[in-house]
């Protein structure tokens, strides 16, 4: 029996495709098929709101190879009808603004989504809400993660909370699946955006990184900047084809992005 074959579970989450030794990996996530998913997504009014308080925006932006789409919200029924209807039409990832931007921005697509020809930068962005934490399966570029891989991402985040909490004293975080990886999402006091805090950010970032990225596993440093943009949970990672398995291989399917630990205080 190889390695693989001893961790086969019958009761785990399978792929949708192929069969053979990679069907049907063991996992302790119970989240990580979204078909039996009960997790938190954007759509939630209440998780909605944990980003964009009243009073605040988020952008969301989508790409389809030529051009960006994007759009403005402070209203979240129609933030649910414009991304559900743009996850249906195109074949990418669909995004938000992660921290607090300019709530004058909504008058350039008000509550809907459309061709864009400007988006957020950073010097529309107010304040920093969230310590943003991705954890990316290393894996060739422009392909989805495999179920190992995945999981491989999804099991660093507790050690990284546990490390980020304790040193940093910041209340635990929001725990979300990107689609491909692993996401930490760390309430920050609305940090004024300035070159100081920048630095913060980007300083605590690359401390993470250095300690506990492995050959498995990446922590992306670059997502510092305050316009960074973040997979809108509930939305579908689309890298790559999909790909069945088989005797050879693990399946590499498109997932949805969700969140399945809403943390601390986010009030």
């Amino acid at each position: 029996m190889n390695a693989h074959e001893s961790q086969l579970n019958p009761d785990a989450p399978r792929a949708r495709h192929g069969n053979g030794e990679y069907e049907a990996l063991n996992r302790n996530d119970s989240c990580l098929s979204d078909k039996a998913c009960e997790c938190k997504t954007l759509f939630d009014s209440e998780v909605f709101r944990i980003f964009a308080k009243p009073g605040e925006i988020t952008e969301v932006r989508g790409f389809d190879g030529k051009r960006v789409y994007a759009g403005y919200f402070d209203d979240h029924q129609a933030f649910c009808k414009e991304v559900q209807a743009l996850d249906k039409r195109l074949g990418s990832g669909i995004y938000f603004t992660l921290q607090v931007i300019d709530p004058r921005l909504i008058g350039r697509a008000y509550n809907r989504i459309r061709q864009a020809d400007r988006t957020t930068t950073d010097k529309d962005v107010l304040f920093y809400r969230w310590l943003p934490i991705d954890l990316d399966p290393v894996r060739p570029a422009g392909i989805s993660s495999s179920d190992s891989e995945l999981h491989a991402a999804l099991e660093l985040r507790d050690p990284v909370t546990e490390w980020v909490t304790q040193e940093i004293s910041l209340p635990a975080p929001i725990k979300a699946m990107s689609g491909n990886g692993g996401h930490l999402l760390f309430r920050l006091p609305d940090w004024p955006v300035n070159d100081e805090t920048k630095a913060i950010i980007k300083g605590i970032l690359e401390d993470i990184s250095s300690k506990f990225s492995t050959d498995r596993v990446h922590i992306d440093t670059s997502v510092f900047n305050p316009a960074r943009i973040w997979k809108l949970y509930g939305t579908t990672a689309r890298k790559g084809d999909e790909i069945p398995a088989n005797q050879y291989r693990e399946a590499r399917l498109h997932r949805m992005a969700y969140i399945d630990d809403l943390g601390g205080n986010h009030g």
